[in-house]
């Protein structure tokens, strides 16, 4: 079966990836009803073959149910469907025929036993003896591998444009896959409609690699870890057992598709209906809701959502989802756990309590405060900043109401997600500064943003507090921190700064063209993950594109990869003590 999902792989490939005649698509088609037609007997043969039918069918009911869905709906439209019943919703999807509508049926089946064959293979993965930070990296890393082959054939270029070169796939592959934004095409221009559909899964699941990896890691990792690494990653995922760890997976894949879903169905709503189609804007409200939450900063148009700046239904949207995407889900669940739980008109539905999960507690986690003041301050800070430098230059032409907008809306998308709603080659250096602060503390832990990350950011100052007043452990809010949390903190500060160091230096040899601003600004948004920058990504030379990957790489695993590896470590003691001996510094 494994050897038949990869023939329905390269089929779907070949079918969209490559302008074929008639006659190969016409064979195409025909293994595709084929191979579905093997999946199904291969469950049929499964069941009735089982001593435990109920056991078979209970253990893999994800895929007994899909084919019971597919079954029942090719019946369906078997029977009643014909071209002219279905002649309206035909026309909303864009096929010509009920039988192209059976086929893309089959197509989707076929996809999704791939993807189901796929999980299972990274399920054995993950029950394996290697570290978690090394299962976490070579994730990102095959991901984008994927990402490039898919993104380079030729069905994902848009028909009159030039084709998308190796290195144009890799960049675009590796910026959606740690969901950064920076772009050497345009994405609604120069790729198809199948060359999106790539793009939006790469940092949909990018944009989940990080919680679900260590989420799952934490789970799976007990069979096999160290008690000490097990509680260290269990503690990361904000959770007090092995059980509510599990849980914490689903509650974070279910509220993810909640918060997704509720955004794209506002967005589609606030579009304009008079340029789109209702599939296009359907299309465009899942993109950038997506795209808003995962903090990917991708969109559909070339200069990202000027167009919107005037529109508060978009922009309060999409800010929302970039903020909930940035505080992170231990943070967002704690929030809902404990605080929107207790609303009346929610306490007692079942199915929200079931998302729940653990009844609230009074008082919020240490990590959810800091999480919340550091975010309220960062965006306030940018926000009053950007209002007042930008007064005189790209807001002047502006209304009150509208420079309210965009200072908000630049202060909340700058520390995460990548969007714009003002052109960004016209800010001042003070703005840029400023926006290069914002970027590169980013935002929460476990998110689906980049930077230092604000609980990094603040523990960094409670720290420096404490040590100019001479206290003899570092405290906040009635809580003292462990010592291996500040050496976390002060380990991911000083290696961003040496990144930053190495990536603007390597910028400064391999493109000493460019303006010098404009290379520290890129650098740094690449490096936080954020995906703004103040020139044509596209100018830099090809090292340069490629520095630039490394620099978007590193920032999305190598913080997440440096604390794993040291709470992994976090009960190793040596038996031995070298002799103290002072130092001048300063």
């Amino acid at each position: 079966m494994v050897f038949v999902a990869l023939v329905a792989l390269a089929t779907l490939v070949l079918e969209y990836g490559f302008q074929l005649d008639d006659r190969g698509d016409l064979l195409l088609e025909r293994i595709d009803f084929g191979l579905a037609a093997v999946f199904g007997v291969d469950l049929a043969l499964i069941l009735f073959r089982s001593s435990g039918r109920w056991m078979a069918m209970r253990t893999r009911w994800l895929e007994f149910s899909l084919m019971l869905l597919f079954g029942l709906t090719v019946v369906a439209i078997a029977i009643f469907g014909t071209d002219e019943n279905l002649a309206e919703f035909l026309g909303f999807i864009h096929l010509r025929s009920v039988a192209k509508l059976m086929l893309a049926l089959v197509q989707i089946f076929l996809l999704l036993n791939i993807v189901l064959r796929t999980l299972a293979a990274q399920e054995h993965l993950l029950a394996s003896r290697l570290p978690s930070e090394y299962l976490f990296v070579g994730s990102f890393a095959a991901l984008i591998l994927l990402g490039t082959v898919l993104l380079w054939l030729p069905g994902c270029a848009e028909q009159g444009r030039n084709p998308i070169t190796l290195l144009e796939a890799f960049f675009t592959s590796t910026s959606a896959s740690c969901v950064t934004g920076l772009s050497v095409r345009d994405t609604g221009a120069d790729f198809s409609s199948l060359g999106q559909v790539v793009i939006l899964v790469l940092f949909q699941v990018g944009g989940l690699g990080v919680i679900t990896f260590v989420a799952f890691g934490s789970v799976l990792a007990t069979k096999s870890f160290s008690v000490p690494q097990t509680v260290a990653l269990r503690d990361l995922t904000n959770s007090s057992t092995l059980v509510e760890a599990r849980r914490f997976v689903w509650q974070v894949v279910l509220w993810m598709l909640l918060i997704e879903g509720v955004g794209a169905a506002l967005l589609y709503s606030f579009l304009p209906a008079d340029s789109l189609t209702p599939l296009e804007r359907l299309f465009h409200g899942v993109f950038h809701a997506v795209s808003a939450f995962c903090n990917a900063g991708f969109a559909l148009h070339g200069d990202s959502l000027e167009g919107m700046r005037g529109s508060f239904g978009v922009n309060a949207v999409v800010m929302c989802l970039i903020l909930l995407g940035g505080l992170g889900m231990p943070v967002t669940r704690e929030l809902i756990t404990q605080r929107v739980s207790r609303l009346p008109w929610l306490k007692n539905w079942s199915v929200f309590q079931r998302l729940r999960g653990t009844r609230g507690k009074k008082r919020l986690s240490l990590q959810t405060q800091l999480s919340l003041w550091m975010t309220a301050a960062l965006v306030l800070i940018g926000f009053v900043g950007f209002w007042l430098l930008e007064s005189g230059g790209v807001l002047g032409s502006s209304s009150w109401s509208e420079s309210a907008l965009a200072s908000a809306f630049q202060s909340v998308t700058t520390r995460t997600a990548g969007f714009n709603t003002v052109p960004m080659d016209q800010l001042s250096d003070a703005t840029m500064v400023l926006m290069i602060g914002l970027m590169a503390v980013g935002a929460g832990p476990i998110s689906t943003g980049g930077g230092i990350k604000t609980v990094t950011f603040a523990v960094l100052m409670i720290t420096l507090r404490a040590m100019a007043t001479g206290r003899p452990g570092v405290e906040v809010m009635g809580r003292s921190l462990p010592r291996v949390i500040v050496r976390s903190a002060i380990s991911v500060f000083t290696l961003y700064v040496m990144a930053a160091g190495t990536v603007i230096f390597t910028l400064s040899i391999t493109d000493p063209g460019i303006p010098f601003r404009d290379r520290c600004f890129v650098a740094i948004s690449a490096l936080s993950t954020v995906g703004l920058a103040t020139t044509t990504v596209a100018s830099f030379s090809p090292l340069g594109l490629v520095t630039l990957c490394a620099a978007m790489f590193v920032g999305r695993v190598g913080p997440l990869a440096l604390v794993l590896s040291v709470f992994r470590a976090r009960g190793a003691h040596e038996d031995y003590q070298y002799p103290e001996e002072d130092l001048v510094v300063g």
